[in-house]
Order: structure tokens, then C-alpha cells, then sequence
């Protein structure tokens, strides 16, 4: 299927419990989503979740991927999914398939998701990327058994999904609205009292403007630059942190720095993103990375951008420890300082791209 206006493929990601399901079928159950494909992935022999979905919702392109984790042992599977679903034939007085969503097993990381979805056979469909993200009020997100997946989960999301809300405080809420912010100060907090309307906007809202999202980023990081302090952040082991590229620095430098902090890091490396200068491109360039899962570089039609933008989540790796094993000339880690800075951003961008690695 080649459609003139472009497939959203939505990762619906969240720790086990936290309200995917419920989520998703509010948004099926609601009128005009006939539009829809739905993926579901669990680990066991029996898709329970799979089940609820398909008994949810009758008019809904659906397919279970059980017995196994998308992010590394179906990946063949999942694109042949994908593909699948792109292809097939519309239901009489259906409109176009307008989006799909791959609700992923609680314990699956987006990073790996995304590299299995980047095959030439996609790249070609022009698919828009998004990951979403269930933070539950009730238990938080971090506790000690569950930190790795969950901290991976909420730091790749575009949007993160307070659920359960109506069984939290306000005082709660603020709470935890905190620690999404320490966490992931790129991603859009849908925080919705009204079911339906959070799961439209986590479904629907799928081209943020650019600005907006720098700006959420630079007030999270203006504020982790106030406090100074590991103990004043939300979570002692994630590190939002800012890095400098040096003047005159072209892109197989930074390129190469890339390689090398993925290389250090591991699955310790949560999220890049930045608007950068090289000297070798008249135009700013976006970078971005879910995991160790880099997106192809992409030149902004920016009018102006008079500041660098350079952000790195992480866990268990502050500015110190990246800078003595990833020593390049080129790029500097930044500890959090007591200082302030100015950036604004103004660019087209419409999404992060699939891309053959």
C-alpha cells in the first residue's frame, strides 16, 4: 500500500501492568478508529492480552505475535507483520489504513524493536515512527525489579501516558510528573482526566513540532542545572546530560564519537538527540537515537538556529565516566552546572524516519 499521506507506526510500550491494554481498547472502542491495524507481542505460550484486544475490538486489522519477544527473536516476523497488514485489502467502505499499533510485551525494549523494523522493505512504505509510552500512577515506574526495561521504556517515548490517574492524588500526579521529567525531559506528558482523551492524543498526536519538544527539554534541563545534585534528581541512576561539539568539528568526527559512546555504553545508553553544526553541512543537522538505535542523520530546512542542542540520557553513566572511556577531541560530555542557557530551534521536522542501519 502507498498512500498519500503516510502510515503512522505507533510502538505502544510500558512495564507489565501498567495499562497498555486498557488503553489501546479504549482508543479501539472509540468511534472512527476503523482506520487501525493492531500488533500485539507477548512472552508465553498463551497471548491473553491478544485475546482481550481481538474480543475488544470486531472491526480492527489485527495480529498476535505470541511465544517470544519481538525485540530479538521475531523480527522477521514482525516486518513480515507489518507488511502484511500495509497490504492487505481494505474492508468495503473503509477508508485507508492510517496507522498501526504494536502494543510490545512488558518487558521489550523499543531500541532493538526499531533496529528489527529498520529492512529496506519498510524504509520504502515512508512510515512514521512513534513511541509511546504507559507510566502507572499507582506503583511508579522504577522499582529496583523492573528498573533496566522500564527506564527504557519511558526514556524512548515520545509521549508517555499517565494511566490510572483516577486512583492517584494530585499531589501524586506532581509527583510523578517529576520523575518522567528527570527521566525523559524530550517526551510530551499526556495527563488527561478523561480516558477517551488521552488515548487520542496518545495515538493521534504523532507530528509534534519540533520547538515544542526542545522547549520541554531545556526547561527539564535548566531546572537538573539548578539543582545541581544527584540526590536532588528524580532518580539517582539516569542522567540527562549536555554535551558541547567543538568548533570546526565535521561529521566523520562526531560520527566516529557516536560509534564510540554506542560502543561504551550499551544498553546503558537510553536516548541522543540533538541539532548540531558540523563544518562539512551548510545545514543543521538532527540526530537521534532510541537505545543504541541511531536514525539516518537528517538535514533541517532551518530559517535560523543560533544554538546547539546536544541531550543524552543515560543510566548509570554520568559525564565523567562517559568522557574517560569515549575520549575524542570533538565532543565533550557536560557535567550539570549551576548555569543557564538559551537555545531555540525552529525546524520542519515531521518524525523520525525508518531507515536501513
Amino acid at each position: 500500500m502507498h498512500a498519500d499521506t503516510p502510515v503512522d507506526l505507533i510502538i505502544l510500550s510500558g512495564f507489565l501492568g501498567s495499562g497498555k491494554t486498557t488503553l489501546l481498547l479504549q482508543y479501539l472502542n472509540d468511534a472512527g478508529t476503523a482506520d487501525t491495524g493492531v500488533i500485539v507481542n507477548e512472552v508465553g505460550e498463551i497471548g491473553v492480552d491478544g485475546v482481550i484486544v481481538a474480543d475488544g475490538s470486531d472491526a480492527t486489522p489485527m495480529t498476535l505475535l505470541a511465544n517470544g519477544c519481538v525485540c530479538c527473536a521475531m523480527r522477521s516476523s514482525l516486518v513480515d507483520t507489518v507488511v502484511a497488514l500495509l497490504d492487505a485489502k481494505r474492508p468495503a467502505g473503509h477508508g485507508p489504513l492510517r496507522r498501526i499499533i504494536l502494543e510490545t510485551s512488558g518487558v521489550s525494549r523499543p531500541g532493538p524493536i526499531i533496529a528489527a523494523l529498520a529492512e529496506p522493505e519498510l524504509a520504502s512504505r515512508g512510515l512514521r515512527l512513534a513511541v509511546v509510552s504507559t507510566y502507572d500512577c499507582v506503583t511508579g515506574a522504577l522499582r529496583a525489579e523492573q528498573f533496566d526495561e522500564a527506564s527504557a521504556q519511558l526514556a524512548a517515548a515520545q509521549r508517555i501516558v499517565l494511566t490510572k490517574r483516577d486512583l492517584a492524588s494530585e499531589q501524586d500526579i506532581a509527583r510523578h510528573r517529576a520523575v518522567i521529567a528527570g527521566l525523559n525531559p524530550l517526551a510530551d506528558v499526556v495527563d488527561e482526566t478523561e480516558r477517551g482523551q488521552a488515548a487520542r492524543r496518545a495515538f493521534e498526536d504523532t507530528t509534534p513540532t519540533r520547538d515544542a519538544g526542545v522547549a520541554q527539554a531545556i526547561a527539564a534541563l535548566r531546572a537538573a542545572g539548578r539543582a545541581g545534585a544527584d540526590q536532588d534528581r528524580p532518580h539517582p541512576r539516569i542522567h540527562v546530560l549536555t554535551a558541547a561539539l567543538a568548533e570546526g568539528a565535521a561529521w566523520e568526527e562526531l560520527a566516529l564519537w557516536l560509534d564510540d559512546l554506542s560502543a561504551f555504553c550499551g544498553e546503558r545508553l537510553l536516548r541522543v538527540k540533538a541539532v548540531l553544526r558540523v563544518s562539512d553541512c551548510e545545514d543543521p543537522i538532527l540526530i537521534q537515537s532510541v537505545g543504541t538505535t541511531f536514525s539516518a542523520p537528517r538535514r533541517l530546512r532551518a530559517s535560523e538556529v543560533p544554538d546547539k542542542l546536544f541531550v543524552l540520557i543515560t543510566r548509570d553513566l554520568d559525564a565523567d565516566a562517559i568522557n574517560a572511556a569515549v575520549d575524542h577531541p570533538a565532543v565533550r560530555v557536560l557535567a550539570p552546572a549551576r548555569t543557564e542557557a538559551s537555545f531555540r530551534v525552529t525546524s520542519n521536522f515531521d518524525g523520525v524516519a525508518l531507515t536501513p542501519q
